[in-house]
């Protein structure tokens, strides 16, 4: 049986590009519950292992400047 997937929106992060969206991804195996994150901006879909990386990207993607 293959695993189940879940996708749920949990953030948007808007910026001067535009707006990316963040997913929450959740992968039901066997015995063990996998969570990862996507952002999807602009039509690309790119992953991330923490929620905190993918706020990170998606503020890449939309222009937000990072500081140090």
């Amino acid at each position: 049986m293959a695993p189940e997937a879940r996708e749920e929106s949990i953030a948007e992060v808007e910026g001067p590009k535009g707006t990316a969206e963040i997913l929450e991804v959740t992968v039901a195996g066997e015995r063990i519950l996998e969570v990862e994150y996507v952002v999807l901006f602009v039509g690309e879909r790119r992953g991330a292992p923490s929620l905190g990386e993918a706020h990170l990207l998606a503020n890449q993607m939309v222009g937000i400047e990072q500081g140090v």
